[in-house]
């Protein structure tokens, strides 16, 4: 292994000379490393990880395919690296301002704009560190998953600063860092840099409106929750996008009926496309949609190349279009359980209840869209994170339900979608979509308390627990 490099890859200082120029081997190497991982930075910034190749890394970095490997075994080892380089550097910038900065919620606030700063100033590194460091498979999610730890500590403790005593249960740093991460994205890519600055200040006021956690709510993780009783009973689904099909064939795919040629030609169709939809789920949940082929897709949904040509123009067609079927579905079952409710609060329970419900029905969809979807392709991931926002339009009533002299900010909804989808995401990567309803409790408590206060969210989040 090459040694650390002693400047970060986003770091603005000159490169060194290239070539001899008296220069030791130590700070040739050290050099050669940090161009290679500011290319592989820039070039997943631009093109994604599933596109970037050496090729294009090394042309970025001006060095020899043969100096490549002589730090990096392969393009995913470099990339990892340039991660692990990203966050050493943010990690290190946070601590020190968390620590230099008083009191609270000084220091909350030092962290987060720190955070955001470190941001601004790489966009690539944002897009490489929130969302392209999941195509590095396992060991990509696992880092990222140690970032989030760490970076959760330091909300943790920002907010047990405050006057008096309490605590938060897991599941609130976990969401506040979703909901940073969430408003930092949408604004650093659209390149609005001054506002994102302009909003730390509501974002404080937002993370600072879950502590410290009542009584009622810490008490729910103690006794247990009702959706840990719904997952031990098992659930319904699992054939995301979810069809109306009742028959499967011995080895799991589902075919037509018997006499099936007697039906007619629209039936067959019909049944095509949900046998082609179904298998694109399962098959991405199973080995990914990077490395899935339509000829895996037709063999699975027992139909031939000639009947998915019909359907679909190409994999990435199927596989948005299963997304936003299953994405449809799981509106409308929201939408059905959050208007069933004359009382707003109420109906974001049962709402959050419904399709935390449904998630964990279908764990093929989840595992589509929870996590492919934002790494498959740019289209999928931009269909992802509007998916997320149509959810998140429930909350709308909240800003008349909150009292006059506290009504949260507008980033308040997509702060609080971006956690929620970061704790769903979480318990994706963890493989527990099964069991997503347990974070029912917790995931109305942060969707209400911003509007209503602490003690109300608590109170109707855990009635009839």
């Amino acid at each position: 292994m090459a040694p650390t490099p002693k400047r970060s890859p986003t770091s603005a200082a000159p490169s060194l000379p290239r070539g001899p120029h008296s220069l030791s081997r130590e700070q040739v190497l050290n050099d050669q490393r940090v161009r290679l991982l500011t290319a592989m930075v820039d070039a997943i910034g631009e093109d994604g990880y599933r596109t970037t190749t050496i090729a294009n890394v090394i042309r970025r970095a001006g060095v020899s395919r043969k100096t490549f490997y002589v730090h990096f075994a392969n393009k995913q080892e470099c990339f990892l690296a340039a991660y692990d380089a990203i966050t050493a550097v943010g990690m290190s910038r946070v601590t020190r301002a968390y620590r230099d900065a008083e009191g609270w919620p000084g220091r909350v606030e030092a962290a987060i704009r720190v955070f955001f700063e470190s941001a601004i100033e790489s966009p690539a590194a944002v897009r490489l560190g929130l969302i392209e460091i999941g195509a590095a498979g396992a060991a990509g999610i696992e880092r990222r998953e140690q970032a989030m730890t760490q970076f959760e500590h330091f909300i943790r403790d920002g907010l047990e600063l405050a006057p008096g005593s309490g605590t938060v249960p897991d599941t609130v740093p976990r969401a506040v860092v979703g909901g940073l991460n969430k408003v930092l994205y949408t604004h650093v890519l659209n390149g609005q840099h001054a506002k994102l600055l302009k909003l730390i200040p509501d974002l404080v006021s937002w993370a600072t409106a879950y502590y410290p956690a009542p009584a009622a709510l810490l008490a729910s993780h103690q006794a247990g929750s009702p959706g840990q009783a719904q997952t031990a009973a098992g659930l319904i689904g699992g054939r995301a996008p979810g069809t109306l099909f009742p028959q499967t064939l011995s080895n799991g795919r589902r075919r037509l009926l018997p006499g099936a040629g007697h039906v007619s030609r629209s039936f067959v169709v019909h049944s095509q496309r949900e046998r082609i939809l179904d298998a694109v789920a399962n098959l991405s949940a199973a080995v990914g949609y990077a490395t899935l082929t339509i000829e895996e897709i037709v063999g699975e949904a027992a139909v031939s190349l000639e009947a998915f040509y019909e359907h679909f123009k190409s994999k990435e067609d199927a596989f948005l279009v299963a997304y936003e079927l299953g994405h449809i579905k799981g509106l409308g079952i929201v939408e059905r359980a959050f208007g069933a409710e004359a009382d707003w609060r109420s109906g974001v329970r049962e709402a959050i209840s419904a399709l935390l419900g449904y998630l964990a029905s279908e764990p093929s969809f989840a595992q589509l869209a929870l996590l492919d979807a934002l790494i498959a392709t740019p289209v999928s991931a931009e269909r992802s994170q509007q998916g997320v926002t149509l959810y998140a339009q429930m909350l709308l009533p909240g800003f008349e339900q909150a009292p006059k002299n506290r009504i949260p900010p507008p980033i308040t909804i997509e702060a609080i979608a971006g956690g929620v989808s970061e704790l769903c995401f979480h318990y994706a990567v963890q493989g527990r979509i099964r069991e997503l309803p347990e974070i029912a409790i917790d995931t109305t408590y942060i969707s209400l308390a911003p509007f209503i206060g602490a003690k109300q969210a608590a109170r109707v989040a855990t009635e009839g627990a």
